[in-house]
């Protein structure tokens, strides 16, 4: 069949541009692979500038297992063009935008903020008082056997890790208090200055996933999950820097192979879905020379389905969700409450601002119901007492807490205290100007408050600022979301129907080192912890059995099919069937069999992808034991959960305790064998045949999945290899819709859609800058799933062929309903090619790959044709 726009033949066939990629392109910026190491980026700078292309060289990628460099082009008006010359020669492989990625967002639940506390951490002098009667605040290594790995003497000794992250505080005295040889932080490098100093005293993130890994004993009585390692840190982000790029990832990883790292724990990410782009080329790489990476899976599981994040869409990438620690921790300001039975210490969390002054205050709570959803949330009604030496009390929630604020303060409040209505607590703002005194209690220590005062207590607080108080610690049990899935845990699959999360650590209210400058010690939660928790379990493997004696794709289908799934949770209530491998992939790590384990699979997770390209799969199950091993074939069936509500083409968006709909109707498979019989050293094969889900919609695009069990003579030799697949054919899945005045040709200046034979008069294109009272065509996609390739083009009124304007690769599903910048097309008459159109009357066309679609054909793309409208130049003497 002859391609669809007649230059996109010729176009494809000629470059070996990379049609994928993690992350919004960075204009002008591109990663050269080159065809073999005879070229060096020095050499090929050289060449760029012999043939007139201006260009700088950003980073050195070359070393054993990839050759090549970041490059920047000076000039921005042809740069597609300079592309294709470039992409043509002999010595290039490949040409690959740079792309821009961000750390995901994890929540800071509290920090050990004041002066008191910053002395206090670095003499190990803090207060501490467990409520919950628990000794050891260690219990995310009783959830997952770590404690057991201990008990044998496992502590990660002689493994080298490197965590890729914000920098660390290694004056930490819980991070060894040095760095180099000799000290716990023996390595590192600083990528935004080039030294080798990865110290970071600010910003707190990878000093916390480091603590993760090897924190030190402490006067909180945790430690890091493999504590005797060696541990190294790549700086990549700092406080003033929030987004990195994808070549500077690359060079990252060519250091830690350089460096010689047995285990890579990466705390970032951005969610594309599409697999073949150098850093996930990179990942592979690394793996096939023995070296596994763990990269967290994100933290946007309240936007739904389909987000699966960069690095570990590549199926070398062993991609991490997080379950909810049991407790939740805090790191609270100190201060005291008295009643009739006397005086009691509690903690509250600060705002940024509007402390609260030296004073004893009585308590007024807003509600009596420890349950009402919308306290405050409308005008006070009825008689209350003067509020102005009193603190109010309100529970969070129904509204925003800046009307809550206002509401009170209408009623005579000076100073409030907010309950939350979830575990922990966190940093917050957001605070009317009118109060004096502004913080916040956790939920169990708000409803004690609050049941004191309806059971008639007359219960004053006693308030020290928080700038002189102490810090006190308080380990609360969590028993609304303690061992659950954590909500936040972004959801897969990828676009390509791969697996995103292998296995899930515990990152859910975790406590940690944090830079001695800010306090010292933190609880955060998100992905970006669980990720260097799972890597400090694989340490302790690899000092069981030794470095080199199992393969990074070993250890990945180790820690999945050894994993202990859970049941669907919301963030509040627990279903009755296990949650979907799309969030949780094998279930919560379990250290002790992982280690121990002596069946291997030879897959992670199976996924058997959409209706149209389902197939049967293949388990080989290795027994490496010295006895034969008989295991009985099963199959529980998790939550199929729909990507689509029915009232929109955009995937569903999740909210706490009315996530994704789901259902438990599941699909239903067969195996070659009802039980498979192992000879010691030998293996066996299963052949498992899946039949997805019938009778529910497949225009919701349902993600069904479930585990397929080996169940042996004991709880410790049973095993089960997660599932995944797609219950409709992908083809067929809307890519752009045009309902509700979505995709439509918009005009720059008043914003709204483009009537037919509008007239547009653009900047002259020899104008400097933007010139006065133009204005210009804007299409802003919103993409209701992922597209491989975008295509932007014109086509002239009068005929001809259709004109290239832009072409994007790899572009993840739109998300919040906005299209990013770099998707945004502004069309001021100017050509990929770096030409200008003629004056005159064009319409846009825009093509969208669909999933699985033949780029080659036009039937493999959705298309969308604007109306007809007219463009002129500007006079260039109105610049």
């Amino acid at each position: 069949m002859a391609p669809l726009w007649p230059w996109l033949g010729a176009f494809l066939a000629a470059l070996p541009v990379a049609l994928a990629g993690h992350g919004d392109p960075i204009a002008q910026k591109y990663i050269v692979e080159f065809a073999n190491s005879q070229t060096s980026s020095a050499s090929f700078l050289s060449t760029l500038n012999k043939h007139g292309i201006q260009a700088t060289l950003n980073h050195d990628l070359s070393f054993d297992l990839f050759h090549g460099g970041s490059f920047t082009l000076e000039d921005d008006k042809n740069e597609a063009a300079v592309i294709k010359q470039i992409s043509s020669w002999a010595a290039v492989k490949k040409v690959s935008p740079v792309r821009e990625l961000e750390q995901p967002k994890s929540e800071v639940s509290s920090v050990a903020h004041n002066s008191h506390a910053r002395r206090s951490a670095s003499s190990h002098g803090f207060r501490r008082r467990d409520t919950a009667g628990h000794e050891s605040n260690d219990y995310p290594h009783i959830m997952t056997g770590v404690d057991k790995l201990r008990q044998e003497g496992y502590l990660g000794t002689g493994i080298k890790v490197v965590v890729i992250d914000t920098g660390i505080d290694y004056t930490h005295p819980a991070l060894g208090g040095c760095f180099g040889k000799g000290c716990l932080v023996e390595f590192g490098w600083n990528f935004l200055d080039n030294t080798t100093d990865p110290y970071e005293g600010h910003s707190g993130h990878g000093t916390h996933t480091s603590g993760l890994i090897a924190a030190q004993s402490n006067p909180y009585g945790f430690t890091g999950v493999a504590p005797n390692v060696t541990l190294g840190h790549y700086k990549i982000l700092g406080k003033q820097k929030v987004t990195y790029s994808t070549d500077i990832i690359t060079a990252a990883f060519k250091r830690a192979y350089e460096d010689k790292v047995d285990i890579i724990s990466a705390s970032f990410g951005s969610y594309k879905g599409w697999s073949d782009e150098p850093f996930g080329q990179t990942v592979q790489r690394l793996a096939e020379a023995g070296i596994p990476s763990f990269i967290a899976a994100g933290n946007d599981g309240a936007s739904g389905v389909f987000l699966g994040s960069n690095g570990i869409d590549n199926p070398a990438g062993v991609g991490i969700g997080s379950f909810n620690n049991k407790y939740s921790p805090l790191l609270l300001t100190g201060a005291t409450y008295h009643t009739s039975n006397g005086t009691q210490q509690f903690g509250w969390q600060p705002a940024a601002s509007h402390d609260f002054k030296n004073g004893t205050y009585g308590l007024y709570p807003g509600s009596l119901n420890t349950s009402i959803v919308n306290d405050s949330c409308e005008p006070w009604t009825g008689t209350h007492p003067d509020l102005s030496d009193k603190i109010v009390l309100i529970r969070y929630g129904g509204c925003s807490s800046r009307v809550q604020q206002a509401n009170a303060i209408q009623a005579g409040a000076k100073n409030i205290l907010i309950y939350l209505n979830e575990p922990g607590t966190y940093e917050f703002s957001a605070v009317n100007d009118s109060l004096s005194g502004y913080g916040m209690l956790s939920a169990q220590t708000g409803e004690k408050f609050v049941n004191l005062v309806a059971s008639g207590a007359d219960v004053t607080l006693n308030m020290t600022s928080a700038e002189f108080a102490k810090t006190i610690f308080i380990n609360e049990t969590n028993p609304q979301s303690g061992g659950q899935i954590s909500e936040f845990t972004q959801w897969g699959p990828s676009n390509e129907i791969l697996p995103s999360t292998a296995v899930s650590g515990v990152g859910g209210f975790m406590l940690s080192t944090w830079p001695l400058p800010e306090g010292g010690y933190a609880i955060e939660s998100g992905t970006s912890m669980a990720t260097p928790y799972v890597a400090g379990c694989v340490a302790l493997l690899m000092e069981a059995r030794g470095k080199g004696k199992v393969s990074p794709a070993e250890i990945k289908a180790l820690l999945s099919t050894t994993a202990n799934p859970n049941v669907f949770h919301d963030g509040v209530t627990a279903s009755p069937f296990l949650g979907s491998v799309a969030q949780q992939g094998g279930g919560l790590i379990d250290a002790y069999k992982f280690v121990h384990a002596t069946t291997k699979f030879n897959i992670s997770t199976i996924s058997f992808n959409d209706t149209q390209h389902i197939a049967p799969a293949y388990i080989r199950i290795n027994n490496t034991d010295s006895s034969p091993r008989v295991y009985t074939i099963g199959h529980v069936g998790a939550a199929t959960v729909f990507t689509l509500d029915g009232n929109s083409t955009i995937p569903k968006e999740n909210k706490l305790g009315n996530f994704v709909n789901r259902t438990s109707q599941g699909a239903s498979l067969e195996f070659s064998s009802s039980s498979v019989s192992v000879p010691a050293g030998e293996s066996a094969v299963l052949k498992v045949t899946a039949t997805p889900p019938k009778g529910l919609d497949s225009r919701l695009i349902p993600v069904y999945s479930g585990y397929i069990t080996f169940n042996g003579t004991s709880s410790s030799d049973s095993f089960s290899v997660p599932y995944l697949g797609v219950a409709t054919d992908m083809r067929n899945v809307t890519i752009m819709d045009t309902k509700d005045g979505n995709n439509v040709l918009t005009d720059s200046s008043t914003k709204e859609p483009v009537k037919a034979d509008h007239q547009f008069i653009v900047s002259n294109q020899n104008a400097t800058s933007e010139q006065a009272n133009t204005t210009y065509p804007v299409f802003a996609p919103i993409l209701s799933m992922g597209t491989d390739l975008l295509l932007v083009g014109v086509k002239s009124a009068k005929g001809g062929p259709i004109l290239l304007i832009s072409e994007q690769t790899a572009l993840a599903r739109t998300v919040d309903g906005i299209s990013t910048a770099p998707t945004v097309t502004s069309w001021q008459g100017q050509l990929a090619n770096g030409s200008y159109v003629p004056e005159g009357n064009y319409t846009m066309i825009v093509r969208a790959l669909k999933i699985f679609g033949d780029r080659h054909s036009s039937k493999g793309y959705e298309t969308i044709r604007s109306v007809n409208f007219g463009i002129t130049y500007a006079p260039l003497e109105d610049n």
